[in-house]
């Protein structure tokens, strides 16, 4: 009875939103499960800068969230990791996660700079349905146009498109890589499309952390028989 009164009473509640209240609780919702998302990502780097996953005799923190929370996709954990990694929750909040994270991925293909600490001004050159592309700043591009400009910025006229997969593997593996460095080691993963494979570019790698690369690739190669060449 009492769970139908609550029902009831937030039924009648919202039978009286104005339309701009409506507005204002979906912009207060969507910021709690960015903040959340933020924090996620910050608990997420802490534990894989600590090494604590290891420390406590598993893998990698891949394996052990894997086991532990395995209702909870690494994929999305790691790109609440590379958000709270690279901004602020304020712009989080102001942004979201997902929107964030597409931006980091834009930054890397199209080679060019990101104020962190104001992201909304970045010019993204959106490609319309006839291909044109129209210039937007960041605080104006939906999820679906930041995917787009992407998709784009991904695949050469010259060439067939991508495959799905190889473009997730390849988002995999720039991840898991970059998220290995220390903050300020600014290792950057590249994706291009050569005749319609996936190529992935590694810069920026010091000559003394060649072994974390190496040790992070070899994290991320499905388990099987060795490698040709890889110890």
């Amino acid at each position: 009875m009492f769970n139908w009164k609550l029902k009831a009473e937030k039924s009648a509640d919202q039978e009286s939103l104005s339309l701009e209240q409506v507005r204002t609780e979906m912009l207060q919702l969507m910021a709690s499960e960015s903040a959340n998302h933020y924090r996620m990502g910050q608990l997420y780097n802490y534990v894989v800068d600590k090494e604590l996953a290891q420390k406590a005799g598993y893998k990698d923190a891949q394996d052990y969230f894997s086991q532990k929370l395995a209702d909870l996709s690494y994929s999305a954990l790691r790109m609440y990791g590379a958000v709270a990694g690279g901004f602020s929750e304020q712009i989080s909040v102001r942004f979201g996660v997902t929107c964030l994270h597409l931006l980091l991925i834009y930054k890397e293909a199209a080679d060019l700079e990101v104020n962190h600490e104001e992201p909304g001004d970045t010019v993204i050159e959106v490609p319309g349905e006839n291909g044109a592309l129209t210039p937007k700043p960041f605080s104006s591009c939906s999820v679906e146009e930041m995917r787009r400009t992407i998709q784009r910025k991904r695949k050469p006229a010259s060439s067939k498109p991508l495959p799905p997969e190889d473009l997730a593997l390849a988002d995999q593996f720039k991840e898991g890589v970059t998220s290995r460095f220390p903050k300020g080691v600014l290792v950057k993963v590249q994706v291009r499309n050569q005749k319609g494979k996936a190529v992935l570019d590694f810069k920026g790698i010091p000559v003394n952390d060649v072994a974390t690369l190496v040790a992070a690739l070899k994290a991320l190669l499905p388990s099987g028989p060795e490698v040709p060449g890889v110890e």
